[in-house]
């Protein structure tokens, strides 16, 4: 099927300007045939060579054995490079210790203006039920946190820039894209030398036969990128080096696109050629995502060593799992498009929008149950057996309007557990009336005692770590300031998980604790979804990269060692993947409950979201080192998921635009065939999440199912405004 280009109407300026890109290309054409003409006489002289006759009588093509080299090269030159950057043993944390009253010096210590000094230690109030001590804390609100501003502008950029930079090329379509096929000969008469080119398609302007707007697409969404991060202009200011890096990225990507051309060319008919469709979409996919790489700032990378021995099993089996789902999602879409006679683009279209979405469904499917058999074979001790002592965590910052059900739920979860436990609520400078309400509940405690620790005010992070210090549990159990522990199910099911000396976290089920409004329902249907049917699985093939800190449980010993939380976004993210790290199994238990407070409306909602799709940039960039590391079982396969998760959701988000497209140009069919697609996407997630709304009981959420995917959307534009808070300031939050 070939697709003529939209008709717009044009300036003298835009019709010079593209003039002169048209006199580009030919200078760069006839440099491509002089060099394929020195090509061919390199090629007189050398086809009497042994080498040369050798390739002739065996058919092995030259050329393409050294674009093989050539790859490989600059895959293991990238490997190298990322393992020569500057690592830390930290992870940035600002440790909080209490230590000893300061005593005054006799004279001033000798000062060097080059070296940094260390905080004093700051007095900080510690309230009891029985009154209030000052200890002093070293440390606390050493790093404030930095609210994160909006990012509209750079949302409004890429918009504009990517209509704009779209519409051009469908407009002059077969005047920037005319060329491409004799690129395309020419790079696939190198590939095959010294044998012939067996492309099997005529080369003409007149007849394209690159019939799909995905390459196109993916370079006018790489240059809208480039424009709104920074990339080509001055503000905000990017170094040279990434600026090199990015172009380097995108001639990388266009040079890619003509070998997988110069290979798809030569093979007859639509089906395979539908096929080269996907290649391209994910080839897009994978250099879309390597260039906002070049764009945004993450921490830097930190070396961890392996307190355990290795789990190689854990590889193949999450690679196994990984093969078998793709091979039973790729047969079941075949199976499914051919009773609904589906054929030529909009069978690519149905790979393309549903395989990874059916893939991750198979996975799902078949490790989850590998899972709970790993857990069962650990024969869990009863609570009455294994009762170490915990301690409950809440950070909590201007959190008047709950603080005092949080520490009521607690204190009465704490009488469900025998053994003994403490609350302790980290104030994190609170400027309402949350340190009077929690130090009025911390007195009326039942079957807890507690504390109510003052800080100066630093962020999340603080208020956690502070709280860490003075506690004396085993356990640390970390509940939000906002979430109530379920007084039904209490935490006591959390615990028995500690007794392997393996497991380093534990996350409890949580459940949206309001029932109204859209952005709880859509919630409700998201941790039906992540965490009751893909969670167990990523946990079971030590995929998961993040134990939720709405509710979760740790080792305080390990949890004290390790520093505490990072001060930036995503502190829970990092601190799941440091401790898988180090060898540790994270686990998810659903038999203990607690309830969030979900945001009640879209701009609430997209605070919260672009906090944690940017903390979890900033955690996984962090930590990429465990996917080439000496032990990439551990989190490195997390990582590693995540990093496929993110290439998909780059070709997600440009599928959504080809199918627009088509719409457009083909009319009412392919609009019903799209309406096909996506009642087939919704119909996938329906049978997971709709028998997991009725486990946690809630199926008044049924049937909003088909809403589902809209969420989805929207959560994409969160990831997009995340890009856009990554520049050059980001830096300032990392220690």
């Amino acid at each position: 099927m070939t697709v003529g280009p939209l008709r717009i109407p044009t300036s003298p300026t835009l019709a010079s300007l593209f003039g002169w890109l048209e006199d580009l290309y030919r200078i760069l054409l006839r440099a491509g045939l002089f060099l394929y003409g020195l090509l061919e006489d390199l090629y007189r002289i050398l086809h009497l060579a042994v080498v040369v006759q050798a390739a002739r009588v065996t058919g092995i093509p030259l050329g393409g054995v050294f674009v093989g080299i050539l790859l490989g090269i600059v895959v293991y030159a990238t490997i190298a490079s990322l393992r020569r950057r500057p690592s830390t043993e930290g992870a940035g944390v600002v440790r909080i210790t209490v230590v000893k009253p300061p005593t005054t010096p006799t004279s001033p210590p000798a000062t060097n203006a080059s070296t940094p000094q260390p905080s004093p230690p700051v007095p900080v109030t510690v309230f009891g039920r029985s009154g209030s001590t000052v200890v002093w804390m070293k440390g606390a609100g050493e790093h404030p946190s930095h609210p994160l501003p909006r990012a509209r502008g750079f949302i409004v950029v890429l918009i504009v820039s990517f209509i704009v930079f779209a519409v051009l090329i469908l407009h002059y379509y077969r005047l920037l894209f005319g060329h491409y096929d004799h690129l395309v000969a020419i790079v696939g008469g190198f590939v095959y030398w010294p044998l012939p080119w067996p492309g099997v398609y005529a080369v003409s302007v007149s007849k394209l036969i690159v019939p799909d707007y995905i390459f196109p697409m993916y370079l006018a969404g790489m240059a809208a990128f480039a424009i709104a991060s920074g990339l080509v202009y001055h503000r905000p200011a990017l170094p040279a080096r990434r600026r090199v890096l990015a172009l380097v990225v995108v001639l990388t990507y266009v040079g890619v696109m003509l070998v997988i051309d110069s290979l798809f060319f030569t093979v007859p008919g639509a089906t395979f050629r539908n096929f080269a469709l996907i290649v391209r979409a994910f080839t897009g996919g994978l250099f879309l995502a390597l260039l906002t790489f070049c764009a945004i700032f993450l921490p830097v990378p930190q070396r961890i060593r392996p307190r355990f021995s290795r789990d190689r099993r854990a590889i193949g089996r999450f690679f196994a799992v990984a093969l078998c789902s793709v091979a039973l999602a790729a047969t079941g879409l075949l199976l499914l498009t051919y009773f609904l006679h589906f054929g030529g683009i909009f069978l690519t279209f149905t790979m393309l929008l549903l395989l990874p979405l059916f893939a991750y469904e198979v996975f799902g499917a078949l490790a989850r149950p590998g899972y709970f058999r790993a857990v069962r074979r650990d024969h869990l001790p009863s609570v009455q057996e294994y009762h170490p002592s915990v301690s409950i965590i809440v950070p909590a910052y201007n959190e008047q309007e709950w603080i005092v059900q949080v520490i009521e739920h607690a204190d009465t979860a704490a009488g469900l557990y025998p053994g003994t436990t403490e609350i302790i609520i980290g104030n994190d400078g609170s400027t309402d009336r949350t340190l009077e309400l929690a130090r009025g509940a911390i007195g009326r405690l039942q079957h807890a005692r507690g504390f109510v620790v003052n800080l100066p005010h630093g962020g999340k992070s603080n208020a956690l770590n502070g709280a860490l210090a003075i506690a004396s549990g085993e356990i640390v159990i970390r509940c939000d300031g906002d979430t109530f522990i379920s007084e039904r199910t209490g935490f006591s099911a959390l615990i028995p998980h500690f007794a392997n000396p393996q497991v380093g976290a534990v996350q409890g089920a949580i459940h949206p604790r309001q029932k109204r409004g859209w952005t709880r329902k859509l919630r409700a249907l998201e941790i039906a979804w992540m965490h009751y049917f893909l969670r167990p699985a990523g946990m079971g093939t030590r995929s998961a990269e993040v134990v939720d800190g709405l509710f979760s449980a740790f080792r305080r010993k390990e949890l004290s060692a390790l520093g505490g939380y990072v001060p930036w976004n995503g502190e829970d993210t990092e601190i799941s993947i440091r401790l898988q790290r180090l060898g540790y199994f994270v686990r998810i238990e659903f038999g203990a409950v607690a309830l969030e407070d979900v945001p009640k409306d879209y701009d609430a909602l997209r605070r919260q979201r672009v906090r944690w799709a940017r903390g979890i940039l900033m955690a996984n960039g962090q930590h990429y080192r465990s996917m080439i590391g000496p032990t990439p079982e551990f989190a490195g396969l997390g990582v590693l998921f995540w990093l496929l998760m993110y290439i998909r959701s780059g070709v997600r988000s440009l599928v959504y635009v080809f199918l627009a497209l088509l719409i457009v140009i083909l009319g009412v069919p392919a609009l019903v065939d799209t309406a096909y697609l996506l009642l087939i996407a919704i119909l996938l997630r329906a049978v997971p999440i709709g028998y997991f709304l009725v486990k946690i009981r809630r199926p008044d959420i049924l049937p909003w199912i088909p809403f589902f995917p809209i969420g989805n959307v929207i959560k994409q534009t969160y990831r997009f405004e995340a890009y856009g808070l990554l520049g050059p300031s980001a830096v300032q939050e990392y220690i």
